[in-house]
């Protein structure tokens, strides 16, 4: 599904290189801001907003098996984990 996944420099941008040849790129406040994890999901149920730091980088990516990746956030959340179908999908919305 994923051919290649890296961060720039500066860790704002995840680029995603798909099977299929296409290249989506997602930036760092808008996976934090869709995680799924339980603390996100709280966040979001409480105050209707996920509050994302100012800056916000990705500092690590470390796979889940064979299907998704935890993304580690600047503001110390280390609990995101995106299936590589969730990716996709946030990457469709996002480019259209």
């Amino acid at each position: 599904m994923i051919e290649q996944m890296m961060t720039d420099a500066g860790g704002k941008t995840l680029t995603v290189t798909w099977e299929d040849g296409r290249e989506s790129r997602l930036s760092a406040e808008e996976l934090r801001a869709n995680a799924r994890d339980a603390w996100t999901k709280r966040e979001m149920i409480d105050t209707g907003t996920v509050t994302v730091a100012p800056g916000l980088t990705i500092t690590g990516i470390h796979p889940v098996g064979g299907y998704g990746v935890n993304l580690w956030f600047s503001d110390g959340h280390d609990k995101a984990i995106f299936p590589f179908v969730y990716l996709r999908e946030l990457s469709d919305a996002h480019d259209n």
